[in-house]
């Protein structure tokens, strides 16, 4: 019996209504959270991972805040949702956990560089994760693997198919959605036990599916946002790829019950309809393997073994991420690769670098060079001499990144390039390299007629240790443009330059705030009991960050000498 024309409107007006939520969440409300969220709340600017200082005052935000303690409650909390749904089999509360778990996914569409601001506050959800490091979320890429095999196999027919794929995932993500919100209603208002007509008849759970293809379709919205740096690093494909296993494992559950409800009825209808999608018999016996290497059977019938399963097959697909995406095949295929073919793919690299002429396609060209590792560096070795600056730099940067020992002999000569960008990225290089023979000829930079330079030489010099630089540290706190103040007390503060402690204390009287803010996390750094009292005083200052700042340093430099007198 159809249901009358006033109701199946009804369903139908309140499926279009869902559907534009969805929409609207998709396309506008996530700006418009992260527009306020900034507003509302404030957070320090700047990349919050940039360096040691950058690093020192994240914590120490996050401390003062106790912000480390709500994501993990809510990380916590989340975790315990989802188990309390499979030990209950309550898969509401299952699936509450996992769009908890999704919600890193929606921090990605936050425009800041700190991490924390913003929507990117969302992150907290994911912090202990984030604290071992923020590479771990980077362990689901795997889920990329059917999105960059549609991209290769049209960029054979010379097609960029990346925004027709996004709107395919996002669009029918939307309509799957919409058609089985619409059909599950007609269902209920015909009390019907199972749904099987309409879109039912092509899947079993067409709005989880729906619900997967709209947010996979959201994660490659997101590759192509151009957001400042710790926005995009933060990778967001481990959140997806838990959550979408939880929302599977979520619909196992509802058939479970399902099969008790309804028994013969709802089996019948599991035998002629798929579970999710239309996939090929023997495609469906190769992804259920692992399941009946586990329990001899196709499919489980207790929520232990949902759980179960679903944790081999996630830790499957991580381990499927690292090796994939995370330069494992790149490896073994090093290992298995001829040296000749080897330096025949690096040779018409480094023909096509040598013979563009756009700097921003020699510079990616140069990268793809540094991804065969160790045997690049002779090449980047020779293009230190190459006739063009900008080949010059980036073969400096590569050498760093590379942390080639035997570069460090022409990176030194490269010092005295005519260039100056030349210059700075082989100071950097020999930074990141470590190398102890180059402080001598850095210090002999110190007094560069240049600011740049004698800045990017002290941090430099700072990275090595070299406590020789504490001194010219030490003018430079005296320089009349603040950044350089501000550079040279971070990196007082990394040398835990007890000498410099008077000099610190009367920078905090400095008019700009980003200098006290500096020399704040420098005087906590140095851990001098003799700053107590300026610090102290600095609760009081003007600019709310120099304020959390110097409570923080107050109680560490309070817990510290409690400490040495006990």
């Amino acid at each position: 019996m159809k249901p009358p024309l006033l109701q199946t409107s009804l369903f139908l007006l309140l499926a279009i209504v869902f559907t534009i939520g969805l929409t609207f969440a998709s396309v506008e409300l996530p700006y418009l959270l992260d527009a306020a969220l900034q507003e509302l709340i404030t957070t320090p600017g700047g990349d919050s991972h940039a360096g040691v200082a950058s690093v020192q005052r994240t914590e120490l935000f996050i401390d003062h805040f106790h912000l480390r303690f709500i994501g993990y409650a809510c990380f916590g909390l989340t975790l315990l949702l989802i188990i309390a749904g499979f030990v209950t089999r309550k898969s509401g509360l299952a699936a509450i956990g996992a769009a908890a778990l999704m919600l890193p996914v929606f921090a990605q569409f936050a425009s800041v560089m700190f991490f924390l601001a913003g929507l990117g506050a969302l992150n907290l959800l994911w912090l202990p994760v984030l604290d071992s490091s923020f590479d771990v979320q980077r362990l689901g890429l795997i889920i990329r693997a059917p999105f960059d095999l549609l991209m290769w196999v049209f960029r054979l027919v010379g097609v960029n198919a990346y925004w027709p794929l996004v709107y395919l995932c996002i669009g029918g993500g939307l309509l799957l959605f919409f058609l089985g919100t619409f059909a599950w209603l007609s269902a209920r208002a015909r009390t019907q036990s199972v749904a099987d007509s309409q879109i039912y008849k092509y899947s079993r759970h067409p709005q989880y599916l729906g619900w997967i293809m709209w947010t996979y379709g959201l994660f490659l919205l997101l590759m192509q946002a151009r957001y400042p740096k710790r926005s995009w690093e933060i990778d967001a494909s481990l959140p997806w790829l838990v959550s979408t296993m939880v929302i599977i494992g979520v619909a196992m559950l509802e058939e479970m019950t399902m099969q008790r409800r309804y028994g013969a009825s709802f089996e019948t209808y599991r035998h002629k309809t798929p579970f999710m999608l239309p996939l090929p018999s023997r495609l469906v016996r190769v992804l259920a393997w692992p399941f009946r290497l586990f329990f001899g059977k196709d499919r489980p019938n207790r929520a232990r073994e949902v759980a179960l399963v679903l944790s081999v097959y996630t830790l499957l697909l991580i381990g499927l991420s690292a090796f994939f995406y995370g330069g494992g095949v790149n490896t073994l295929l090093a290992m298995f690769t001829p040296a000749e073919t080897q330096r025949a793919k690096m040779d018409t690299i480094l023909a096509g670098l040598k013979e563009s002429p756009h700097r921003r396609q020699r510079y990616f060209l140069a990268l793809r060079l540094a991804t065969f590792g160790e045997p690049s560096g002779p090449y980047f070795i020779r293009l230190l001499k190459d006739e063009s600056p900008d080949i010059r730099a980036s073969a400096a940067e590569m050498l760093g990144g590379l942390k080639s020992e035997a570069a460090v002999p022409a990176l030194l000569e490269s010092l005295n390039d005519p260039i100056d960008d030349v210059r700075h990225q082989a100071v950097r290089a020999l930074a990141e390299i470590g190398a102890p023979e180059a402080k001598r000829p850095l210090l002999a930079l110190v007094d560069d007629p240049d600011r740049l330079t004698r800045r990017i030489v002290g941090r430099a010099l700072t990275h090595l240790q070299a406590g020789e630089v504490a001194e010219h540290l030490r003018n430079q706190l005296r320089d009349s443009l603040p950044w350089m103040r501000i550079g040279a007390a971070e990196d007082l503060g990394v040398l835990r330059s007890v000498e410099a402690v008077p000099l610190l204390v009367e920078q905090l009287k400095h008019e700009n705030p980003l200098v006290r803010r500096a020399v704040v996390v420098a005087l906590m750094q140095i851990g001098a009991p003799e700053a107590l009292d300026a610090l102290r005083e600095a609760r009081n200052d003007e600019d709310w960050e120099v304020r959390v700042y110097a409570a923080e340093a107050v109680k560490h430099l309070e817990s510290t000498a409690e400490n040495v007198q006990r």
